[in-house]
């Protein structure tokens, strides 16, 4: 009986998955939580001041034409960029979280650089 016992808890430590990345002190984890808050923050404000600067300048008659339609799909890829980002940060996904970050603050920045003409 005793055999059978240890038997399988072998068998079951052997199914058990293996957890990574997980912070060793609270202290630790208090760190990651505060860093991808400030990324999403910068995400957040990059977008909003992206999305202004592209508003005035559609108000302002500055961006028209081919610009004003290639403004508007970088305004596009970098919004549903920043959703995927917030879905990420919400799911606690830190993997997809940084992907989707890289992607969304490149998102951002090609808009930005949509708005001021720049390719």
């Amino acid at each position: 009986m005793k055999h059978i016992a240890i038997v399988a808890a072998l068998a079951l430590a052997a199914c058990t998955p293996t957890i990574t990345n997980i912070p060793t002190s609270p202290a630790a984890l208090s760190d990651r939580t505060i860093a991808d808050e400030q990324v999403a923050i910068g995400l957040e404000l990059g977008y909003k001041a992206f999305r202004l600067a592209l508003e005035l300048g559609v108000d302002a008659g500055v961006i028209k034409g081919p610009r004003a339609t290639q403004a508007a799909a970088a305004d596009q890829r970098a919004y549903a960029a920043l959703l995927v980002a917030r879905a990420a940060y919400r799911t606690g996904n830190a993997g997809d979280y940084i992907t989707a970050a890289r992607e969304a603050n490149a998102a951002i920045a090609a808009g930005v650089a949509a708005v001021k003409g720049v390719k």
